[in-house]
């Protein structure tokens, strides 16, 4: 599992959830399962939403017969592995002035 620094990010309803810190500046909201959706500004998949593990805080890939987290490999929702489009947010960031 993932060591890296959570932080809490306030939602749209008012509640938070504890992300790591290096997701928060381009953080959009989460999925139905409090998964982190963030929209990337790298190559080659910048401008597209991707989902992070809510476990570790990382990206999904291909395992042996499933999907899986990067970081720990526990098995993860199947959309996580492919770029996601706004239907997916199911709470936004809560935009602070």
């Amino acid at each position: 599992m993932s060591t890296s620094r959570r932080v809490r990010v306030v939602l749209e309803n008012n509640e938070y959830v504890l992300v790591p810190k290096y997701l928060v500046k381009d953080m959009v909201g989460i999925d139905e399962y409090g998964n982190p959706i963030v929209r990337e500004t790298e190559a080659p998949f910048a401008g597209q939403l991707i989902g992070y593990t809510n476990c570790c805080g990382s990206s999904a890939k291909g395992c042996d017969g499933y999907i899986g987290c990067r970081d720990c490999y526990g098995e993860v929702e199947s959309y996580l592995g492919a770029p996601m489009s706004e239907s997916y947010v199911f709470l936004k960031v809560k935009a602070v002035a």
